[in-house]
């Protein structure tokens, strides 16, 4: 099963796509960059993806390319602002 993770360089985000790519499921990914000493860089995740994909999944025209790009079986949205008071000022 190919499996597109939204949020894939994010902390939950990584360890989906660790433990999915370990179970034998292909896995792209759509996120913004990670921040620095992410654990997406750290545990190098990006070796264990096929598609890694860098846009913002507020941008409807770069969500609708990636889905025709990573062709996926399921999609699993873990994009967000994690800190919630970022969240309510932006």
């Amino acid at each position: 099963m190919h499996v597109l993770v939204t949020g894939h360089t994010g902390f939950k985000g990584s360890w989906l796509s660790l433990w999915l790519a370990h179970r034998g499921h292909q896995v792209s990914g759509v996120a913004l960059d990670p921040q620095p000493g992410a654990l997406f860089n750290r545990a190098d995740v990006s070796s264990v993806i096929d598609r890694d994909l860098r846009i913002d999944v507020r941008d409807p025209d770069a969500v609708r390319h990636a889905m025709e790009v990573a062709d996926p079986d399921v999609v699993v949205h873990m994009a967000a602002q994690p800190l919630v008071r970022a969240s309510y000022l932006d």
